[in-house]
């Protein structure tokens, strides 16, 4: 995925919601975060109470979303086995 498809992705949900279709947000967020990963957890918003009230959020998008930040997460936490004293 370069920045273009990006692009080209978000104006696509535009255009989609516009017209009243369902937004794909939370699969444009994953595939962002798997191909640049360097965007960081803190700019990945997996709940819809981030999103306008009332837009609609593709079936299962979100929890994909939420499933893919967990593995991440879980994978990448660093854990400490010496006591601090």
């Amino acid at each position: 995925m370069s920045l273009i498809d990006v692009v080209s992705s978000m104006n696509s949900n535009f255009e989609n919601r516009k017209h009243g279709g369902y937004s794909k947000i939370g699969q444009m967020q994953e595939d962002l975060f798997n191909d640049f990963p360097e965007v960081g957890l803190e700019n990945i918003f997996p709940e819809e109470s981030y999103f306008p009230i009332g837009e609609k959020i593709e079936v299962g998008s979100l929890e994909s979303l939420k499933e893919t930040i967990s593995s991440y997460s879980a994978s990448n936490t660093l854990s400490g086995s010496k006591k601090m004293v």
